[in-house]
């Protein structure tokens, strides 16, 4: 919070926090630290490129862009408890907010995978294109799509669980990533440009970006991690980190 910084770990790609803990992974493995303290608790190996992680109950899921699966550890121990295909160099993964359902975005394979705490798949739902980013939504599901329509452009589709499927909105740009906001609103960021889409599926803020890898949920609205300036910024508000370029970042509690 005074903007001091200070190394606590190695190199990596994704992060998530539960349990009083930080999980980060990168480089092939999976480490665990103390929030408030930043000792390494634990580490494990991981398959090889996990770009995604997120808590699901007791357990740590981390999703493999190069295994193209999901692993579940334990948040206690870095046990390896369950695994499970994710499609075709998926993309990104997401907790419903009852901590009951994991949805992970299945990349290539076109699909958006709704999954039990034990990495059961209970539904596959097929959209088009290329899935970049999953959310959960008040009535199902959110996914940002690469679609080929003479040239790549971001499509953002509403998924209900019966199957049905709505394109929400559409950008002349190459889709990042997603997430949703607390009171039903989604934010997507592409290349070049992140947007905020009410609840109403209407388009409610746009603000440029230049390479976002990140977008997550938080008490500031949308945070967004620009690799390519190299800063974590509020959508709509001032840079919170500059330096080095940021893979992922997360708020933590005061």
């Amino acid at each position: 919070q005074n903007g001091e910084v200070e190394r606590i770990g190695p190199p990596g790609e994704a992060l998530c926090t539960g349990w009083g803990r930080v999980y980060c992974a990168g480089q092939g493995r999976f480490f665990c630290f103390d929030r408030e303290k930043g000792h390494t608790l634990y580490d494990a190996a991981t398959p090889p490129g996990v770009n995604a992680l997120a808590v699901l109950g007791d357990r740590v899921c981390a999703l493999s862009g190069d295994a193209d699966s999901v692993t579940a550890f334990s948040a206690l121990t870095g046990e390896i408890l369950f695994s499970a295909p994710a499609g075709s160099y998926p993309r990104d993964l997401c907790v419903s907010r009852q901590g009951k359902y994991l949805a992970v975005a299945g990349g290539a394979a076109g699909r958006v995978y709704l999954m039990s705490a034990d990495l059961r798949c209970l539904r596959a739902y097929p959209v088009p294109g290329t899935v970049c980013g999953v959310c959960f939504l008040p009535r199902g599901l959110g996914a940002l799509c690469a679609v080929e329509t003479g040239e790549l452009s971001a499509r953002l589709y509403a998924i209900r669980y019966r199957g049905l499927t709505e394109e929400i909105a559409a950008f002349p740009l190459l889709p990042a990533c997603l997430c949703a906001m607390a009171d039903g609103a989604c934010a997507a960021a592409c290349h070049g440009e992140a947007i905020l889409i009410s609840a109403n599926k209407k388009a409610a803020f746009r603000q440029p970006v230049s390479c976002p890898v990140r977008i997550r949920p938080s008490r500031l609205g949308p945070l967004i991690c620009d690799s390519w300036q190299g800063t974590v910024f509020s959508l709509g508000g001032a840079a919170l980190y500059k330096g080095p370029c940021p893979q992922d970042a997360l708020l933590l509690p005061s």
